[in-house]
């Protein structure tokens, strides 16, 4: 039987150096990663910094222009109100020269008619009534009107009674000045040469309906007459 001499070589330092150069080959990757993970990770907090910076700065400038945009608005609004204010104001004012003019109007024609002897009866005269209401209610101002033309110098006293007709709880009823005034005016004075304008105001009672207005003109002295006129209340409520 033959036998077999097996030699092998020993050299320890060989595994050695071996696990070393692993080692140190395995640190490299580590560190490697280490670095790359810390790197981008660096970018990445870098990258979000400058993003929120943008976005603080894009939040001021919508923060400014909305500041400015809400300054605009408030002046907008202010200047609307003065125009408003101030077209009201031209408006009342032109309905109040309106109204005054209409009123300039109707005293011409009034007075043309007292030195026109061509359309104004000779004598006394009842020129005119009107009632014109005032407020919401059943308040209403009267204007009463004599004249004395064509005749004298004479200076007319007197007074002058003035009574409403109308309807009240389904029976026909006549109301005097003093009850329709609350006891403030009774029979009107009168003293004039050539014309007279008696206001005042009254209130009608609730459920009473007019349907004229008698006037009647009660001169003092020798050689006057009693003067009575009646007007119809669609012809001078207003």
């Amino acid at each position: 039987m033959t036998s077999k001499l097996i030699i092998k070589s020993h050299h320890p330092w060989r595994a050695r150096v071996k696990l070393g150069a692993a080692v140190a080959i395995l640190l490299v990757v580590i560190w490697g990663m280490f670095e790359y993970g810390h790197s981008r990770a660096g970018f990445d907090n870098q990258a979000l910094l400058d993003e929120r910076a943008a976005l603080r700065e894009q939040l001021a400038g919508a923060e400014q222009r909305n500041r400015t945009l809400s300054q605009r608005n408030a002046a907008l609004v202010r200047a609307s109100q003065v125009d408003k204010q101030a077209y009201g104001e031209v408006e009342a004012s032109l309905r109040q020269l309106q109204d005054e003019l209409l009123e300039l109007k109707e005293e011409v024609a009034f007075y043309r008619g007292i030195v026109s002897p061509a359309e104004t009866a000779s004598g006394l005269n009842v020129a005119d009534f009107r009632v014109t209401g005032i407020g919401t209610g059943r308040e209403y101002r009267f204007k009463l009107v004599l004249t004395q033309v064509k005749s004298n110098s004479r200076v007319v006293k007197g007074y002058a009674r003035v009574a409403f007709e109308g309807v009240r709880d389904g029976a026909q009823v006549e109301l005097g000045m003093k009850e329709l005034s609350g006891g403030t005016l009774d029979n009107l004075k009168l003293r004039f040469k050539y014309f007279q304008n008696i206001e005042g105001e009254l209130v009608l009672p609730e459920g009473f309906v007019p349907s004229r207005v008698l006037v009647e003109v009660v001169p003092r002295g020798k050689g006057w007459t009693r003067l009575k006129k009646t007007f119809d209340w669609s012809d001078i409520i207003s």
